[in-house]
């Protein structure tokens, strides 16, 4: 039943790109969390995105293995290196074999992975969802675990890195069964350092989406303030007092990514800009505005592509390429081969981040796997 209902669903990519052309049903299917034979669909895909999430894909995917990539993570995606002792184990843990959450570059060079790391149950023992590298990211050193409390049938859904002044620090979305083999999950929300976590107060934000399960993403916005992401709306939540503060209007379409002083929700354009201290809206810069509506273009006008931002330069990775955006002008940083993208484009669910020396990393969905590149001037190289 698990193929045929995955079958069912890649018949619907074609129609779907920016539009809600697919038949319904196999999105409401997906939201109440059942196949045809009313198993929940974190049992037959191993630890799966949260049933919003998989909507968003749906939604947005620019193509069949794109979905089929990500819906079923945990059963297929692997890569080729990254090979990392951990200590106090004595296991090599190959940090590919994971589905990238976020990706973050610190400012001597070294990056950060957010990764769920649930290939085939290798890493129950220890539990890491964070890792740092030093060299380019060919050997990882753990850095944040998930919550003890949690459940072994847990699974890292969403989440988003920074590094303070104290260290590394994420906000992880997990989607943990309540009671063990019995199928039935509850999502919680933590804010995550080296040595403490604790849960957040998810009330308000799940009364206002309506459905624990339309929570599918999260980005920080400033020192006390997130962005919850649901199906319909972003809404910003204060760390402080573990309270919605403000409601944008939100669609599946749509992205979100932060400047120096700026928070934006983005698609085929910006629809809104904040200020990230006071949170008050402002009219975009117009020439960011247009680089936002180019970046879409030059994706092959299917979806959003993914942006990040170095200091004072914004940029994006696209089917044509990777583009720049500093002080009014665009360049090109450089065009990807076929070898990087195979011919599809860029998802903006997809992480990625610029390094102070200059470097790329990317993350791309293939046919079977989910790969980490490091992309220079010069060269294109899996991890």
């Amino acid at each position: 039943m698990k193929n045929e209902n995955m079958k069912k669903q890649r018949e619907q990519m074609d129609k779907v790109k920016l539009t809600n052309a697919a038949d319904p049903t196999v999105g409401n299917e997906l939201l109440d969390g059942y196949t045809k034979n009313n198993t929940p669909h974190k049992t037959w895909a191993k630890r799966n995105l949260s049933a919003a999430m998989i909507i968003a894909i749906i939604l947005i995917a620019s193509s069949v293995t794109v979905f089929a990539g990500v819906a079923i993570r945990g059963i297929i995606i692997q890569s080729n290196k990254a090979e990392s002792k951990v200590d106090g184990i004595g296991a090599k843990v190959n940090v590919g074999h994971s589905y990238y959450y976020d990706l973050l570059a610190g400012n001597a060079g070294e990056i950060y992975a957010l990764t769920d790391n649930d290939y085939d149950n290798e890493l129950t023992d220890h539990h890491v969802i964070a890792w740092k590298s030093t060299d380019h990211g060919n050997s990882w050193e753990t850095m944040l675990f998930q919550p003890d409390e949690l459940k072994a049938g847990s699974s890292l859904t969403a989440g988003a890195l920074r590094e303070r002044e104290d260290g590394m620090e994420a906000i992880a979305i997990f989607s943990d069964e309540e009671k063990e083999h019995t199928g039935e999950y509850v999502v919680r929300v933590y804010q995550i350092a080296a040595d403490s976590y604790k849960e957040l107060d998810m009330e308000d934000v799940y009364t206002q989406f309506g459905n624990q399960n339309h929570l599918f993403a999260v980005k920080y916005v400033n020192d006390n303030t997130i962005a919850l992401v649901g199906i319909e709306e972003c809404l910003l939540y204060d760390l402080n007092t573990q309270k919605v503060i403000k409601n944008l209007p939100y669609d599946l379409t749509m992205g979100c990514f932060n400047t120096q002083d700026q928070f934006l929700l983005y698609g085929k354009e910006i629809y809104t800009c904040l200020n990230t201290e006071t949170l008050e809206e402002q009219e975009p810069e117009e020439g960011l505005q247009e680089f936002v509506k180019m970046m879409f273009e030059k994706n092959n006008k299917e979806v959003m592509p993914p942006m990040t931002v170095w200091n004072d330069t914004i940029a994006s990775v696209t089917k044509s390429g990777i583009y720049e955006y500093k002080a009014g002008e665009i360049t090109q940083f450089k065009q990807l081969s076929d070898v990087v993208h195979d011919g599809k484009s860029f998802n903006g669910l997809w992480p990625i981040c610029k390094t102070a020396d200059g470097l790329y990393y990317l993350c791309t969905i293939g046919d079977i796997e989910m790969s980490l590149w490091e992309i220079d001037g010069d060269k294109e190289e899996l991890k």
